[in-house]
């Protein structure tokens, strides 16, 4: 930095600011997590929350849902073109979850809430927040379809909150339009809170410092964040590096490694800048695993900052050196109506694996195996006869990272794009008609070599009562883990309906809507991650 700004003149302030805002960012998590009703929220954290700039770029991030954040800009920015800064008014806040709209997937609920100093707007508090059920053809609206009307309930940039008053008529039809209303309204309200407290905390610094000086910080902190990570591009070889990956299918057609279902990708580095081209991908699919554009650049930047280790603040700055080319019609940047609710949690890890397999060449020294590639998501629902009313579950299960130079895999892990914690049994049993049976890692699914990949987990839930409604996305089961520098894959991921005889009816890793009967057992399998380096 030059003379002439706040990080040059006066570091001290700008980095108890800088710092601030972070931190104010940990504070919203902790409100919305606190506040909130679903145990995917209040137990695993399936939400995250940022400070933005008045161009809608983020300026601070909490350590979250790295899928949520990376698209945040994309959200914000579809917002500020519906709802430009002059029509903001203390109290305000847009919903969206729109993915042809700068959103991920529907469950993914965007809200933002304007931060003012004496000149107006000067930024927003921004949470996303995954819904447990947005509506749509299945219990937690996440399930293979083959549009995205099906996918539940899309809400384009709406402004739900005017003057701190909730828009009745916007409330009525978003609430109708879900299952279990009164556990949804308490989540959204969860929500707003978290917001409140952000923006509120933003203006005591304005209050503090004056608002030319956090926007100021606002801008540099950026700036600040890209010259991070243009140093760590330097060490990097100037040249182009190539991966091709294919998924398992999308739930109507399957791909063993020569089908549909392929992940292209050349990288060109050149000086500092990294440039992504997804050309020779797969057209988009019928079923739910085409990645928006917001989802596809959220890979790109995670993997840029994964490869800077964690030293660089992360906020829109960090993303500056990085281009990024996605054909349109394609898995990586589908076009209206394809459904897209597994590739913000599955194609999103599979992509970070076509990348760092694409730069190990590059980078030795950092190459990582392949992982278990996805979030591990299922879903369940039906009606609680214990409780007499409807319920609505769903979890995000680890399974096994990939090796590295370092060491081994981690174990029954979420990695990459999904950053959410561990549900408890506890929490599962205690409300829900099910019992637990299992859950324990998987012995043998680590990939083999120098550095073992980390071991999948197994998980099995029985059901308690009839017509249990459950979904899987998953990935793994035909395509394992690759390793790396010589290590074996990992082993694959393994799904299956235990029936009261005992007899198994094997499953796919993406499987429609189904029903478990009383005694029933759904058993799911995640896979290992790759090893790295030959044994």
């Amino acid at each position: 930095m030059s003379p002439g700004s706040i990080m040059y003149d006066d570091p001290v302030t700008f980095e108890v600011v800088r710092g601030g805002l972070y931190a104010i960012c940990e504070e919203m998590k902790s409100v919305m997590m606190r506040a909130s009703f679903s145990p995917l929220l209040s137990l695993s954290a399936d939400l995250s929350c940022a400070i933005l700039d008045h161009n809608g770029d983020v300026v601070a991030q909490g350590n979250d849902i790295p899928v949520h954040l990376g698209a945040m800009p994309f959200s914000a920015k579809g917002i500020l073109e519906m709802f430009p800064l002059e029509t903001w008014l203390p109290g305000d806040a847009v919903l969206n979850n729109d993915p042809y709209s700068g959103g991920s997937h529907l469950p993914d609920m965007t809200l933002l809430t304007p931060v003012f100093d004496n000149d107006g707007v000067c930024g927003f508090a921004a949470s996303r927040v995954h819904w447990p059920d947005i509506g749509g053809a299945s219990a937690g609206s996440s399930s293979v379809t083959d549009e995205i009307v099906k996918e539940g309930l899309r809400v384009p940039p709406v402004k739900i909150m005017r003057e701190g008053v909730p828009d009745e008529g916007v409330w009525t039809l978003l609430f109708a339009n879900v299952r279990i209303p009164d556990d949804r309204i308490g989540d959204f309200r969860a929500q707003t809170a978290c917001n409140a407290r952000g923006a509120a905390r933003v203006e005591e610094q304005i209050a503090r410092y004056g608002g030319d000086v956090v926007r100021r910080i606002f801008a540099e902190t950026q700036d600040y964040s890209q010259l991070m990570v243009e140093a760590v591009l330097d060490e990097i070889p100037d040249g182009v590096y190539r991966s091709v990956q294919h998924l398992d299918g999308d739930g109507y057609n399957e791909d063993a490694g020569d089908g549909g279902f392929g992940i292209a990708v050349a990288i060109k580095k050149s000086g500092r800048m990294l440039r992504f081209d997804f050309a020779g991908t797969g057209p988009q699919a019928r079923g739910p695993v085409s990645a928006p554009f917001a989802v596809t650049a959220s890979v790109c930047y995670y993997t840029v900052l994964a490869l800077a280790g964690g030293s660089v603040p992360p906020n829109s700055g960090a993303y500056r050196p990085v281009e990024i080319s996605a054909p349109e019609g394609t898995l990586v940047n589908p076009v209206y109506p394809a459904p897209v609710v597994a590739a913000n949690t599955e194609t999103s890890n599979r992509i970070v694996d076509v990348l760092l397999e694409a730069l190990a060449p590059a980078i030795p020294d950092r190459a990582v195996a392949g992982s278990y590639g996805c979030a591990g998501v299922f879903a369940l629902g039906g009606v609680n006869p214990a409780r007499g009313r409807r319920f609505v579950h769903m979890e995000t299960l680890g399974g096994g990272m990939g090796a590295s130079p370092k060491g081994p895999g981690i174990d029954g892990h979420r990695v990459h794009m999904g950053n959410t914690m561990n549900l408890p049994c506890e929490s599962a049993e205690a409300g829900l008609p099910l019992r637990i049976e299992a859950y324990e890692l998987v012995e043998g699914s680590s990939g083999a070599g120098q550095h073992e990949g980390g071991m999948g987990v197994r998980k099995v839930i029985r059901a308690l009562t009839d017509d249990i409604e459950f979904s899987l996305l998953y990935e793994r089961a035909l395509n394992p883990a690759p390793g790396a520098a010589g290590g074996e894959p990992g082993g694959r991921a393994r799904f299956a309906i235990e029936h009261v005889d005992g007899s198994q009816t094997p499953l796919s890793s993406k499987t429609p809507a189904g029903q478990l009967m009383k005694g029933e057992a759904l058993w799911i399998e995640t896979a290992g991650g790759g090893g790295w380096g030959k044994r």
